[in-house]
């Protein structure tokens, strides 16, 4: 590799240090790597990955050509591997320069974007928190009105909460509210939002849904919730839902949380363990 092209690659990846999350960084880092090496016939790859191990050059053989593996190490830990398999020789002084730059880089994207999941998540469940729900709402109701598209917003609260937590304890009531908030998550798809509203109460952002959709899902969610037996309790927690619709109840988020809400309410006055839309 000659210095010319080991500067222009060290460039690049300062240029990109901090800057994106770490799956685009080792995206165009690979770019980088492949356009600027192609000259010399070698063929590289870069692995952005999550174990630690100790820094290390391994030669193998790859088709017949020479294997060289480098860890990727920033803050005493590895962030990926290099790999490069060279049919003509490649300047291991300069590999490892630009080893320095590219693990940095990823490093320093991991951590922002495992910053940008913390600010939009709940603690104690992982999902969305109060801020990021709300503003999901906000941005489908927009989207649903502008382009007379279909949405839903359910409300979910944990029947009779505060008497399983006086008889089992708050380290269980924690524990319940982190099943039933997983149970809730793989119900749902990708482009729904599923947060924690506050307290016991979670919702879900549903685009492209009708009311008969949401009351579908929700539905699915209650009666898995029925076969829950939160830390070993003896006890089972069932669930009431408040259903709203857009544009039927409304056109902004406000509209349906409250209509979601009201609906929650007589839901649980009805007894709980039930849906209503």
């Amino acid at each position: 590799m000659s210095d010319a092209r080991a500067e222009a690659l060290l460039e690049a990846v300062r240029e990109l240090s901090g800057s994106l999350c770490a799956a685009d960084v080792a995206a165009r880092l690979l770019g980088s790597v492949l356009a600027l090496a192609s000259a010399s016939g070698a063929a590289l790859e870069l692995e952005a990955r999550e174990e630690t191990s100790a820094l290390e050059l391994e030669r193998g053989d790859c088709g017949g050509a020479p294997a060289q593996v480098i860890e990727l190490r920033a803050r005493g830990a590895s962030v990926g591997r290099l790999r490069v398999f060279a049919r003509g020789g490649l300047d291991e002084a300069a590999l490892r320069a630009l080893v320095a730059h590219a693990a940095i880089a990823l490093s320093n994207a991991c951590d922002h974007e495992q910053a940008l999941v913390r600010a939009d998540r709940d603690a104690l469940t992982g999902l969305a928190n109060h801020g990021h729900l709300w503003a999901a709402l906000e941005r489908e109701t927009a989207r649903a009105d502008r382009y007379r598209r279909d949405l839903a917003f359910v409300m979910i609260d944990v029947d009779r909460f505060k008497a399983f937590n006086d008889r089992h304890g708050h380290l269980a009531g924690d524990a319940a509210l982190v099943q039933i908030a997983r149970l809730v998550r793989e119900r749902s798809r990708t482009s729904d939002t599923a947060g924690r509203y506050g307290g016991d109460e979670l919702a879900l952002v549903l685009p492209e849904t009708t009311v008969l959709g949401a009351i579908a899902v929700a539905e699915k969610i209650r009666i898995a919730a029925e076969a829950l037996r939160p830390d070993g309790a003896d006890v089972s927690l069932t669930l009431s839902f408040g259903v709203a619709s857009a544009p039927r109840d409304g056109k902004t988020a406000a509209d349906l949380v409250r209509a979601a809400d009201a609906r929650l309410y007589r839901a649980k006055a009805s007894g709980g363990n039930r849906v209503f839309a």
